[in-house]
């Protein structure tokens, strides 16, 4: 028998393709204890994000909402990162919930933002141990070296790893051993830490992110996989499932499973830049920062165990930033004056019912991308300059988006346009630009490949 305000675990798999894990077809590793969360839930087959780059999805995510209304349309890849960031006004989760009582916690990547304005211990969460840039090594150095610390920025309260102190925030050095490991401790650390509150966890590995690391152990139960590449990401594959079998398992043991509701999802698909064939985003076509399904359909699976049906598979279209909506509705908490895009999932998942219809929306810079019904338009400007190309695909009839059919139902992109048109006109510039864009050349009949990263 559970009682009192549910538990949330959040895990954010980092550019974790759609068919990399087995539950979703992937055949290179088996990924057990992820494909045993969603035995024990619901796993989603059109499970969306909002952007198909890291840092914007993971601001949509937390905020439930399009990051598009605060600016937040690009990955922060400049070395002066001064304001930019989750705005101060911008309330996201785990504020909300603080608010309900809620323990908080990040425990992982945060990428959005590397002041003290924008750090996450001054957006809602008592407790962080992670990084703030969108990237990092996995081998920590031993705890007498800080070789493993990124450039300080003057002023910021960040070094590596931060945590929550009664005057503020306190720099770490990490300890020795494998960063997916590492931030597993750290989160059964915080769960038990007290039993007293509801908790919110978001687990946020930086796995199987660039750079290609594993230890031995790990790369020793692929060694059959010959390319070395594949082979890498493989063991980092194994390291995201084995700990978050950990995870699952002690809350089982901590007899907190049945009153948790625990989400996984990947901020994005996986990308191209690794290597070919080193990660799957299959059966979709594309890969991170494509407006393709290969680079914004991820992996998606919600389980809590008497509360949502188990083994079921959603199929209808559902938005990261749905979670955000239905996390806050759960805890009873309301955002007041601030818009949210997200609509409460839970009742509609728990009941097999869909959402009702709504387009969503991609835009980066001059890019844009429209999902409505089964009807998917993406619009990109040439990396010649001489204009936009425009693609239309039936997703029902085509997933892999290789026909386009733009010219024979320019009613369809007509309709879709407009639809854009009127989500545009809410939405802000961006605060911030991008330095670098991925641009490459489109051969005859290619889908667009360069949006900004």
């Amino acid at each position: 028998m559970v009682s009192g305000p549910p538990n949330i675990v959040l895990i954010i798999a980092d550019d974790l393709g759609y068919g990399d894990l087995s539950v979703y077809g992937g055949h290179r590793v088996e990924t057990p204890n992820i494909d045993a969360l969603a035995e024990r839930g619901v796993r989603f087959t059109n499970g969306y994000v909002t952007s198909a780059v890291c840092a914007p999805s993971r601001a949509s995510l937390l905020s439930g909402r399009y990051q598009q209304r605060f600016g937040y349309e690009f990955n922060p890849v400049r070395r002066d990162l001064e304001g930019i960031g989750i705005p101060e006004g911008v309330r996201i989760l785990p504020q909300f919930l603080r608010e309900r009582g809620y323990r908080t916690a990040l425990i992982g990547k945060w990428h959005l933002g590397r002041t003290r304005e924008t750090h996450p211990l001054s957006h809602g969460f008592d407790r962080f141990y992670g990084f703030s840039p969108g990237a990092t090594g996995y081998m920590a150095a031993p705890a007498d070296d800080d070789a493993w610390l990124p450039d300080p920025v003057p002023g910021a309260p960040q070094g590596f790893f931060a945590m929550r102190l009664e005057d503020g925030f306190e720099r770490a050095l990490p300890r020795e051993g494998y960063l997916t490991d590492i931030l597993t401790d750290e989160a059964l650390s915080f769960i038990d830490a007290d039993r007293t509150q509801p908790f919110f966890l978001t687990l946020a590995y930086n796995a199987p992110h660039s750079p290609l690391q594993a230890t031995s152990a790990y790369l020793q139960r692929v060694a059959h996989i010959e390319n070395e590449g594949e082979r890498i990401y493989a063991a980092m594959l194994l390291a995201l499932d084995d700990n978050v079998g950990r995870l699952l398992s002690a809350l089982e043991e901590r007899g907190l499973r049945e009153n948790t509701l625990v989400l996984f999802i990947s901020d994005n698909g996986c990308p191209d830049y690794i290597g070919p064939g080193v990660c799957s985003n299959a059966p979709f076509r594309g890969f991170k920062a494509m407006y393709l399904e290969g680079g914004v359909r991820v992996p998606m699976i919600a389980s809590w165990p008497g509360r949502l049906p188990e083994g079921a598979v959603y199929g209808a279209p559902v938005v990261s930033f749905d979670w955000s909506r239905s996390i806050l509705a759960l805890a009873g908490g309301e955002a007041g004056d601030q818009v949210l895009d997200g609509i409460d999932i839970l009742p509609l998942v728990a009941r097999g019912a869909a959402p009702p219809p709504r387009a969503i929306v991609w835009r980066t810079g001059p890019n844009y991308a429209v999902r409505s019904g089964d009807w998917k338009l993406i619009v990109s400007e040439r990396t010649d300059g001489q204009g936009a190309l425009t693609y239309l695909f039936d997703l029902r009839e085509d997933p892999q988006e290789s026909n386009n059919i733009a010219a024979q139902r320019p009613d369809v992109v007509a309709r879709l346009r407009r639809e854009f048109n009127q989500w545009n006109a809410q939405m802000r510039a961006p605060s911030f630009d991008s330095e670098r864009r991925l641009s490459a050349p489109l051969a005859p009949g290619e889908p667009p490949v360069n949006l900004y990263n």
